[in-house]
């Protein structure tokens, strides 16, 4: 009914508007009388009966939509980089970048209502404790979240109250991280980081209890345990950060990599509450996460300015493993985020979801408009025979299901089925050529690559939330946010010695909103440890600014990078004030951290 009465954009807009609007507020009353009432559960069912409509409005829009390029008489070659050099040459179209666009509509078509609109604000305002929604994940979604398809089958139970009997719906339903299309990822990452926090909880209980058990302890008697048992130290030379970390996770098990990270930086005196591990992280990832590393393809870096794994590299497999891993406990110690540009795919492998043409785009991209190519190819009549199209294709085209690669130089072919090489691709078969060509480059040709890759993000992050997560939040939870919008900064920041209306603060802001990218990227690593935005925004950060004195001084300003705090001076003016930020920011790095 949804699909066909209310398919115009507006409509469906403003129905999803008015039942997450009535969602939020049942939330709202829900968070002053401390109670979660059914309302909620039955507003979310509505939502997301919305959200099946608006894909269904999609499929629909797509299924209609007939793609027809003007492109040039179809004499292209034949193989797909030949392809793709007629393509090029289309028009005075010479990069891939102008190309993409001709596409832009035909493999994807956007729902009506973005996603973003179908998420609840009164969560993001976190008035449903993530320690709550953790506990009803546990209680009643670890099966795994409810797709929109999923709510139509949902069966309704006869419930005897005290007004007689009421339908009330299955438990799988009373959780918000079970309906996690309809939640913001800002708080699914709170409820995670609730998740990661118990597990590291529950191994110190285990290791204090097999220490008092083997000390034969009474109980409600003190006992002293070695730090070491309780954490995972990582201790490491700013120098020699990627040899030293490399050794300490090779020596690790896998309940070490699940303790609480404490980082330690030799010869330095900072003690590690969560601003140390910000740093070695982005320390790390400068070493490790970069094209010239050997792990990842460095065509694929300058081309796509994305990193993909070297089917060429020489590196073994520990070595992947060991990038998985890192990533792993990025996630799993609660970090805003890793500096990296992996493409989407890559989380979609991580997760195991199914991949497609849509996922070459960003990594390889030239062939993905060649494969388009090959899709949206049709005969100029229209009414000939298939066999006439069969063959006019593969004179065309001429290609067989064989895939050619480089090897250390030197050109190989591999068949993409049994009996490829023997076997023209048609009219027909085209799409199966596409999905295995696909196949091959995402999936078989870094298989050894990938694969220690993934079992090191799931040596460490493996638990019923993290299995939950679709891969675009998983990206988002990697990745943070890449705006840096410092008036979000500005919004939530908390004043010690200072007021927010005093000439002297708005000076202070005046220069912050000044600054250039790497300029707030210094600054954000200066006070946080980390040059990242966290999921949902640098307001979440909290910023804290401390008046640290007044003239006369020559103080710089300094930072408790694990409580977000800003010690800073009242200078005399101006451009003392620039001069002395800028100062404390370029010789930030071991100098002031705690």
């Amino acid at each position: 009914v949804l699909v066909e009465d209310c398919s115009e954009e507006e409509v469906l807009r403003s129905m999803v508007r008015r039942v997450r609007a009535h969602c939020d507020e049942t939330v709202r009353r829900a968070h002053q009388m401390q109670r979660l009432s059914p309302e909620i559960w039955e507003g979310l069912m509505l939502l997301q009966l919305l959200w099946g409509a608006n894909e269904a409005v999609a499929k629909r829009l797509d299924l209609s939509l007939a793609l027809q390029p003007e492109w040039p008489e179809p004499d292209l070659g034949a193989s797909l980089s030949q392809t793709l050099s007629q393509l090029t040459g289309f028009k005075g179209t010479s990069t891939a970048s102008n190309l993409l666009g001709k596409f832009a509509l035909a493999p994807n078509v956007r729902p009506p209502v973005p996603a973003f609109e179908f998420h609840l604000e009164s969560l993001a305002e976190e008035l449903v404790p993530p320690e709550l929604e953790f506990r009803l994940f546990v209680e009643n979604a670890c099966a795994g979240p409810i797709t929109p398809a999923e709510v139509l089958e949902l069966p309704l139970y006869a419930a005897r109250t005290d007004y007689g009997f009421e339908y009330v719906l299955p438990s799988k339903m009373r959780s918000f991280m079970a309906n996690r299309n309809l939640v913001p990822v800002s708080y699914t990452r709170k409820v995670l980081q609730v998740e990661n926090h118990h597990a590291q909880v529950y191994l110190q209980h285990q290791v204090a209890r097999r220490v008092a058990a083997d000390l034969e302890v009474l109980p409600g008697h003190e006992i002293h345990i070695d730090p070491a048992l309780l954490f995972f130290i990582l201790k490491v030379r700013r120098d020699n950060i990627l040899e030293d970390t490399t050794a300490a996770l090779q020596r690790a098990t896998p309940e070490d990599l699940r303790r609480q990270l404490k980082v330690v930086f030799e010869g330095e005196q900072g003690v590690d509450e969560g601003g140390l591990a910000r740093e070695f992280f982005r320390l790390l990832s400068a070493r490790v996460f970069t094209a010239e590393c050997g792990l990842f393809d460095p065509a694929v870096a300058q081309g796509a300015r994305v990193l993909w794994f070297d089917s060429n590299s020489a590196c073994e497999s520990t070595d992947f493993w060991l990038a998985g891993v890192i990533l792993g406990l990025v996630v799993y110690n609660n970090m805003p985020g890793l500096d990296v540009r992996f493409p989407p795919v890559v989380f979609k492998k991580v997760k195991d979801e199914p991949l497609g043409l849509e996922d070459l785009r960003n990594v390889h991209p030239d062939t993905y408009l060649s494969l388009r190519s090959l899709l949206s190819w049709e005969p100029e009549n229209p009414e000939i025979s298939d066999d006439e199209a069969n063959s006019i294709f593969e004179n065309t085209f001429c290609l067989d299901f064989l895939v050619t690669f480089d090897v250390n130089g030197k050109k190989q072919t591999r068949e993409l089925c049994e009996g490829g090489k023997d076997k023209a691709v048609t009219y027909k078969n085209r799409e199966d050529f596409v999905r295995l060509y696909c196949e091959w480059l995402l999936t078989k040709s870094v298989e050894r690559q990938f694969e220690p890759f993934r079992k090191g993000v799931r040596r460490v992050c493996d638990s019923p939330l993290f299995n939950a997560l679709h891969s675009a939040e998983l990206e988002m939870i990697v990745c943070g946010e890449q705006e840096l919008d410092f008036s979000q900064l500005k919004r939530n920041v908390h004043y010690d010695g200072f007021c927010e209306d005093m000439p002297y603060v708005n000076a202070f802001w005046q220069l912050m909103l000044s600054f250039d990218v790497v300029q707030k990227k210094r600054f954000l690593s200066f006070v946080t440890g980390s040059d990242l935005a966290p999921v949902g925004g640098l307001q979440e950060l909290q910023l804290v600014i401390q008046r640290n004195g007044g003239e006369p001084t020559e103080r710089l300003p300094t930072a408790h990078t694990c409580f977000n705090l800003l010690l800073l001076p009242e200078y005399g003016s101006t451009s003392k004030l620039e001069r002395m930020v800028n100062c404390a920011m370029h010789n930030a790095e071991g100098f002031g951290l705690e």
